[in-house]
């Protein structure tokens, strides 16, 4: 199937936005986009099905290549149009840099496990592969899903590298890594559901009719082995990437205690998660996302068999999921710029100092700023600088990439200039403002 190709404003649709729990009040501005509809990432299996196509948005704005998140909605694996929702996704995720690709897997009717973790590696891949002409970052792949998408988050930043669960499907010979994920309220181990319900009651994920028995081919009960392999806990090790998950203490679906099993399995391997347990809320990212609940989350961080417990700090909020993702990705959460010239006449040399001021690593760092006079940059050091019209970005020159926590880099430059040499108003460091200082 031939992707279709448009030019449009993502606006915050209410219909749109309630289904991912977007309120109003945390709408970014329209955003023009650029959005290639209905890519065949693979042959349709069965055909005419719409479980390997994607769409993809990039960004009117920022830097090139882009970060990309990868967005699923879940359906209980009872639909194939996981791609639906991610134009909401885009419209938080676009403006802020980010290409966004919603990608669609094969239903448990169409096919049974692995059939969905094959799938949506095979959309990485062709994603990877096909980086240059979107101007993605290959290196810079995030997933983002809810509930059985949410399992899919988890399965495919989690099993990087199990030739199992690779497949043949599409484009192969590229990695199907992502370099960080966020999932919300996604089922685990699916033999102790049942025993994890709320006293109220929930699903009789037993059943031989369950979504859990119906994606493994068999009544889970009697597949355990099947069911392993379809547990995200059977890939944790102390090298997979950040991962942040989310659940609701009064998930009625999905019991809490799930993502309880994961977090402790990541932490006796010395991994990397963030485990944000709301209380009160159900089976729906608005109510995980209700500010009602601020303040009251307990927040769980493990990192190289370091554990931190707090109640009431990282809200469940898209900016916040945004700050993770940039963290996993190796952009940089915050940062600071020390700016000076040496003036003379017709011209002048430029410094500037990148100071990360956030808690994770930098790997690569492109610094952007907009003179608001007629100055040309003619020359450069310690970092390559391009310049279209008044906009300006100064990269690494491959030698000094790395920035870590509490670490500068600087660069220099000598520029022509006519008029004005004001400081230019905003740096940003990875399309994130810094703070400039004196």
């Amino acid at each position: 199937m031939q992707a279709r190709i448009r030019t449009a404003f993502i606006g915050l649709a209410m219909t749109v936005l309630a289904a991912v729990g977007v309120p109003a009040a945390f709408a970014p501005p329209a955003h023009a986009t650029q959005t290639f509809i209905d890519i065949a990432y693979a042959p349709a299996q069965p055909a005419g099905s719409k479980g390997h196509l994607l769409d993809l948005y990039l960004p009117a704005t920022g830097i090139t290549p882009r970060p990309l998140l990868i967005w699923h909605t879940g359906s209980a694996w009872s639909s194939d149009n996981g791609k639906a929702g991610a134009d909401a996704i885009a419209a938080i995720f676009n403006p802020l840099g980010f290409a966004v690709a919603g990608v669609s897997v094969r239903s448990s009717s169409q096919a049974i496990f692995p059939a969905q973790v094959h799938d949506i590696k095979s959309a990485i891949r062709w994603l990877r592969a096909n980086a240059s002409t979107y101007q993605l970052d290959p290196n810079r792949f995030a997933i983002m899903g809810d509930s059985s998408g949410g399992w899919l988050t988890e399965m495919a930043t989690l099993s990087g590298g199990v030739p199992a669960l690779e497949g043949t499907l599409g484009t192969t010979g590229v990695s199907s890594a992502v370099q960080t994920g966020v999932a919300f309220f996604s089922p685990t181990n699916f033999l102790q559901m049942n025993s994890q319900n709320l006293p109220t009651g929930g699903l009789d994920h037993d059943s031989p009719a369950s979504p859990e028995s119906l994606l493994v081919g068999c009544p889970i009960q009697t597949c355990p082995a099947t069911v392993a392999q379809a547990n995200p806990m059977t890939y944790v090790d102390s090298n997979d990437p950040p991962l942040m998950f989310l659940h609701g203490q009064a998930d009625f679906l999905v019991p809490h205690g799930q993502s309880v099993l994961l977090y402790n399995r990541i932490k006796a391997q010395c991994g990397d998660a963030t485990f944000i347990s709301v209380p009160g809320a159900d089976h729906m990212v608005p109510q995980i996302m209700d500010p009602a609940h601020f303040g009251s989350q307990t927040v769980s961080t493990t990192t190289d068999c370091t554990e931190t417990v707090g109640t009431g700090t990282i809200n469940p909020t898209w900016a916040n999921f945004a700050t993770f993702v940039r963290g996993g990705l190796k952009m940089g959460t915050s940062c600071e710029v020390t700016y000076a010239t040496e003036v003379w006449p017709g011209a002048f040399n430029g410094t500037a100092t990148i100071r990360n001021t956030g808690t994770t690593p930098i790997y690569g760092w492109a610094l952007t700023w907009t003179w608001a006079g007629n100055q040309l940059v003619t020359n450069s050091w310690n970092s390559t600088v391009t310049q279209t019209g008044t906009q300006v970005t100064a990269r690494d020159d491959g030698t000094n990439t790395y920035i870590g926590p509490g670490s500068s880099q600087g660069l220099g430059f000598t520029a022509n200039v006519t008029g004005t040499n004001a400081i230019p108003a905003q740096f940003k460091l990875n399309n994130i403002p810094c703070t400039r200082v004196p």
